[in-house]
């Protein structure tokens, strides 16, 4: 925000919206070191974190500035990418036995998938419902398909983690899975995710064939005309063409919005329900589906944001996709709290030792402020902002919205499958929960450099994508400037946007 801003007045509440946040992660991290440590091993833990707060603020801005001057912001994200690989390498040396120091990988992929990967199914419903004014961003939902290539690699060494009894066909304890020949949950896994990833590839070459068609013909001879060249398949536009296109999207687009509810009922299933005995959740599947869409919507919003203040689409990105966008925003925030409050009245109203262990792990123990905070920003506060017309019909404010969900759901994924990898082994066979494990959301340096260069992994690969790629869907723009028509209404003229059919 800080850095598009308009003008002044914009850049000073910029600026105090980041201070409140650092403010509100000082004492965050202290309170969780004090929670989570005994006095001799606070003080220590506490002098690395005032180290670190002191040095960060020294070193990012020369750092960021020696980076922008050597490779561009664009390089500035591949170099966070490059520290990810390295962080990723250092732990992978550890050792994969501890699924306490994997907390971190699994909850960032479980990000990505609520987040980047739930972005195209909101292209596609607001395509089947003919909605008008979703031309002009579909095609930046859906270049976020392509954040399935991260989500895959990053799978790989997540069902390592996953504890013996759930993988060993000899050690396995009764859980939701057949036991196949082939192993569950590995195969099934990598099947879910595998089709999802190119079921969203295809979709989004299906969908871009027009406008390949159109950059091959205008690109002057260079490598991009070449590649623009093989990706658009010889696409001539007659008849013909356009149904294979309209059937490609169609079929894929079925696959995709099929995959994904049932890969996250996988993953969550495999990675948090399993790993918690007691935990009595039958609707927890279908709560991180609902937080994907949210996320999704969050994702599109910001996305949208940065391309109209720094593409040069201001043009076709205007208020009215913002203010359109905004409201499903605010009915998934509502539904968000609903969710939760089911879930959370199982345990609550049952309260044996079991559930009420369930409830100090997820929300009531070290984790409590943490959830906290996502259900501010994930409820409340969108709540409390979108229920205003004028806040919704602009650009700044559904943005800043979006900017406070992305967070929550961040530090919501964490609190969930960081507090899962803490429960003991001993523990897996059991009815319920007999202990609740402590442990520390920010672990150290480098479970913060895997999830910062996993999320910037998924950014550069749609920036990447976006020079071959356009990312205005010209013949969506061009299909609905033919279906305006201009009609008398109560003794004045106005736009009428028919139905495509």
């Amino acid at each position: 925000m800080a850095l598009v801003a308009p003008n002044l007045d914009v850049l000073v509440l910029a600026r105090l919206i980041q201070g409140i946040g650092a403010a509100a992660a000082v004492v965050l991290s202290r309170v969780i070191i004090n929670d989570t440590h005994t006095p001799r091993e606070a003080a220590a833990r506490m002098a690395t974190v005032m180290s670190a707060t002191a040095l960060a603020p020294m070193l990012a801005f020369s750092l960021g500035g020696v980076l922008y001057d050597l490779f561009g912001w664009r390089g500035a994200i591949g170099v966070t990418v490059l520290l990810g690989v390295i962080a990723f390498v250092v732990r992978l040396s550890e050792g994969m036995d501890d699924r306490k120091d994997w907390g971190y990988l699994i909850g960032t992929m479980a990000f990505l998938l609520t987040t980047f990967a739930a972005t195209p199914i909101v292209s596609a419903g607001l395509r089947l419902t003919k909605a008008h004014f979703r031309r002009p961003f579909t095609r930046i939902a859906e270049l976020n398909a392509l954040s399935g290539i991260i989500i895959l690699i990053i799978l790989i060494p997540a069902l390592q983690t996953l504890p013996d009894s759930l993988t060993d066909p000899e050690k396995r304890v009764p859980d939701l899975w057949f036991n196949f020949p082939l192993g569950a949950p590995d195969v099934w896994q990598y099947v879910g995710v595998g089709t999802m990833v190119l079921a969203g590839l295809a979709l989004l070459h299906f969908i871009a064939l027009p406008d390949l068609a159109a950059a091959r013909d205008h690109l002057q001879p260079s490598w991009r005309q070449r590649l623009v060249s093989a990706l658009s398949l010889g696409w001539i536009g007659n008849l013909r063409a356009w149904k294979m296109q309209y059937l490609g999207v169609l079929t894929f687009g079925a696959i995709y919005l099929m995959s994904y509810p049932l890969v996250q009922t996988m993953f969550s299933s495999d990675f948090h329900a399993s790993q918690v005995p007691g935990l009595k959740d039958a609707i927890f599947p279908a709560t991180v589906t609902l937080v994907g869409l949210q996320g999704a919507v969050a994702t599109l919003i910001v996305f949208m944001f940065v391309l109209r203040q720094t593409g040069g689409y201001a043009n076709y990105i205007g208020t009215d996709q913002f203010w359109s966008l905004s409201k499903p925003l605010l009915a998934f925030s509502l539904l968000w709290f609903y969710f939760w409050w089911a879930s959370f009245l199982t345990f609550w109203y049952g309260r044996t030792d079991g559930e009420v262990n369930v409830l100090q792990l997820l929300f009531l123990g070290p984790y409590r402020e943490v959830f906290m905070a996502s259900l501010f920003l994930n409820f409340l506060g969108p709540m409390l902002a979108l229920i205003w017309n004028p806040v919704r019909k602009s650009v700044w404010g559904p943005t800043l919205v979006a900017v406070f969900i992305l967070i929550g759901s961040w530090l919501n994924m964490m609190r969930i499958y960081v507090s899962a990898s803490y429960v003991t082994d001993s523990e897996l066979g059991n009815h319920y929960l007999h202990e609740v494990p402590s442990g520390m959301l920010m672990t150290n340096l480098v479970d913060l450099m895997m999830s910062v260069g996993a999320i910037s992994a998924s950014a550069l690969i749609f920036l990447l994508a976006s020079k071959v790629i356009p990312v205005i869907s010209i013949w969506e723009i061009g299909e609905g400037l033919r279906l305006v028509k201009v009609r008398s209404f109560y003794g004045r003229w106005v736009r009428v946007i028919a139905k495509s059919h």
